[in-house]
């Protein structure tokens, strides 16, 4: 199987990341030719209480994996944050290329600093963001914002914000890291996980795709998203949880760090393990116990 046909959302920065995923793959000689197949996701179209009430980020994928199944498609491209923790088993999930800058941003036209604005509005549209401002400054009103990189940074005008929070990640993928006004630093802002990771998924069946795609992962970038995502599954938490996690790996040492946050900002669980790379799945699961023992589950459901 040397030509296949790459299932992709519509949005601008969608399109940008799986010609650069193509790019990659024929470059690795993975694959001679890739069709991209784009597609507007139910994700795409909803407002925002319906986005929340029908499965939140889930919404992105649905579309793209029906072309999997149809056999319109070979393969999708995802963000990994947008990928649910726990994964249908008709379809298998592996990171591609390696992660980009897992930092949120801040952008304004008023301020240089998040903290410089002493009370205001900042725009978001994940719990996660809007948990971790209502708890360090708690003076500061948010409002959710839902769209591409280029409609949030049109709200930021005519809304009035004083600020918006958005990934790194997307931006410097789109090549307008001129427009970030402040990086946030990691330890006020933990990632969401998967953040930066970009993810190729096909049929669980399809063995030779899953062979040919193992080949060419970064193996770190690749161990970083399972411990991060199954410290997210093993606390019953989803896409639109206000979890934070990031894994990094230094030295054959691998660094998972937790959040987890009420919505109101005012309670929140954050801890860390350490432990040698290989042992990742050991070390998602002790954080969770933690989590766990400490109450994250009950405050998730709140």
């Amino acid at each position: 199987m040397n030509k296949i046909k790459l299932a992709t959302r519509k949005s601008p920065l969608a399109l940008k990341q799986a010609n650069m995923v193509r790019d990659y793959l024929i470059d690795n000689k993975t694959f001679s030719e890739i069709i991209l197949v784009p597609m507007t996701t139910a994700g795409d179209k909803v407002d925002s209480q319906t986005f929340k009430r029908d499965g939140g980020k889930g919404l992105f994928l649905k579309e793209l994996e029906s072309c999997l199944i149809s056999g319109k498609a070979d393969i999708a491209i995802h963000s990994m944050k947008d990928v649910p923790a726990k994964v249908d088993t008709r379809f298998a999930v592996s990171t591609i290329m390696k992660r980009e800058d897992p930092r949120d941003i801040f952008i304004s036209e008023k301020y240089k600093r998040l903290a410089d604005v002493q009370k205001g509005t900042i725009g978001s549209s994940s719990p996660r963001r809007q948990a971790m401002i209502k708890n360090k400054y708690s003076k500061l009103e948010t409002k959710e914002i839902r769209g591409n990189i280029q409609t949030r940074l049109k709200k930021l005008k005519e809304d009035n914000l004083d600020g918006i929070i958005l990934a790194k990640a997307g931006l410097k993928r789109m090549g307008i890291s001129d427009v970030i006004t402040e990086n946030l630093d990691l330890n006020d802002f933990l990632p969401s996980p998967g953040q930066g990771i970009l993810c190729l998924e096909c049929l669980s069946t399809n063995e030779t795709i899953i062979k040919k795609i193992k080949k060419v992962i970064d193996k770190n970038t690749e161990i970083c998203s399972i411990t991060e995502r199954l410290f997210v599954e093993n606390i019953d938490g989803d896409c639109l949880s206000p979890i934070g996690a990031h894994a990094v790996i230094k030295n054959n040492l691998l660094t998972l760090t937790g959040y987890v946050g009420s919505l109101d900002g005012k309670d929140f669980i954050k801890n860390k393990v350490s432990g040698k790379k290989d042992d990742h799945i050991q070390l998602a699961n002790k954080l969770s116990d933690v989590f766990i023992k400490l109450g994250a589950k009950r405050m998730l459901k709140c």
